[in-house]
């Protein structure tokens, strides 16, 4: 699985992507930022008449994710102490370069602030903590399809989730060291996607992808993965994994309801089971959603995640059981709002956080370059 090829691919692509990021700069005074919410119709497309650059081949550089955003950030421990007040700034990139047209071989990169697995952002220096602007190369690795639904990667990448979250999986922020192999043939397989993955979780502090790769020759994770949709309404999946030793189990399922009432328009359960280890345990999640109308939707639910779990997951979440909520308004199809709170209780142990409330401000400079014809 650890060829020679894809460590020359790697090396050579690396020095390209830097070259092409070099030879096309961000445009004078825009913030270049991290992936996030799905496209959206541009209202003003029919009026305007022009043709958006959205579906435009790029021979070599492919701008998949480009956002900037500032947030409040609230936290309260169960003692009753404010870890954090504070005004926040995030920045992320998520761009590839293709060696062949089609980019069936490609180097793939993600960018962004945060100075760990599981933090994304940086303080202003309003509030607590000091200003800072600690932004990197998180995750780099290259990637390979040379055959529709056969796929091969290699170098430092996210984990996969499947229909489960950050709310009982790992935190969106994650990456890792290592390789995985992808087969996403559901006439041949019935699974619409299984995937193998085999590396390194851990150094978790050290963003800097360039000084992780030093763990690619070492191996404390594994992960065998497999994910179906049953119909346009019903999409489950499930895993295994072991860290350090550690065995996992995961099972996520998402529904559509909208056929039942139009009230809620889908709901997600997670489960998972820690086995084989002398800390076992379980947790779950429950979520639903709802879309208002077009520029308003909302999320809520409730989660309990064990005493003994390595806190790996959202950093929103953590341990604990607790009840969340969340709303997003979106003002322009780049520009939106969202608000998050989440409280736990009757927890018999410490939590970290008791009480969290974001309120968040995000510009999507992806989708304000494809709406002015700039990509």
């Amino acid at each position: 699985m650890r060829t020679a090829a894809f460590t020359v691919m790697l090396m050579a692509g690396t020095t390209a992507l830097a070259n092409a990021q070099t030879a096309t700069p961000a445009p004078t005074g825009a913030t270049v930022v991290a992936a996030g919410t799905d496209a959206q119709p541009n209202p003003f497309s029919k009026q305007a008449k022009v043709k958006t650059p959205a579906a435009k081949t790029h021979r070599w550089f492919d701008l998949q994710a480009a956002q900037t955003e500032t947030r409040y950030r609230f936290i309260e421990t169960s003692a009753g102490v404010t870890t954090a007040n504070q005004w926040q700034h995030r920045q992320s990139l998520k761009a590839g370069f293709k060696f062949d047209e089609k980019g069936n071989y490609s180097i793939q990169s993600f960018m962004a602030t945060g100075n760990s697995f599981t933090g994304g952002w940086d303080p202003t220096g309003v509030g607590t903590g000091n200003p800072t602007w600690d932004f990197r190369v998180r995750r780099l690795y290259a990637q390979a399809i040379p055959v529709k639904g056969f796929e091969l990667a290699a170098g430092s990448f996210d984990v996969v989730r499947g229909e489960t979250t950050e709310v009982t999986n790992y935190d969106n922020d994650a990456f890792m060291q290592g390789y995985r192999v992808s087969l996403k043939r559901p006439h041949d397989l019935y699974l619409d996607e299984v995937s193998v993955t085999t590396g390194y979780l851990g150094d978790l502090t050290t963003i800097n992808v360039f000084k992780r790769f030093k763990w690619m020759n070492d191996h404390n994770y594994t992960q065998v993965f497999g994910a179906k949709k049953l119909s346009k309404t019903v999409a489950l999946s499930a895993d295994w994994s072991e860290l350090n030793g550690d065995d996992m189990l995961r099972e996520g399922v998402k529904l559509g309801t909208k056929q039942f009432g139009n009230v809620i328009d889908a709901v997600r359960f997670e489960l998972y089971q820690r086995v084989d280890t002398a800390k076992t345990g379980n947790g779950t999640a429950f979520t639903v959603e709802r879309a208002v109308n077009k520029t308003v939707s909302v999320n809520g639910g409730l989660a309990n995640i064990d005493k003994n779990s390595n806190a790996l997951n959202g950093d929103r979440y953590a341990r604990g059981k607790r009840y969340f909520a969340g709303t997003t308004v979106t003002f322009l199809p780049e520009l939106t709002l969202s608000a998050f709170y989440t409280h736990a209780f009757d927890n018999d142990f410490a939590v970290v956080n008791a009480q969290r409330f974001d309120l968040i401000l995000t510009y999507n400079v992806l989708k304000a370059l494809q709406h002015h014809g700039a990509w």
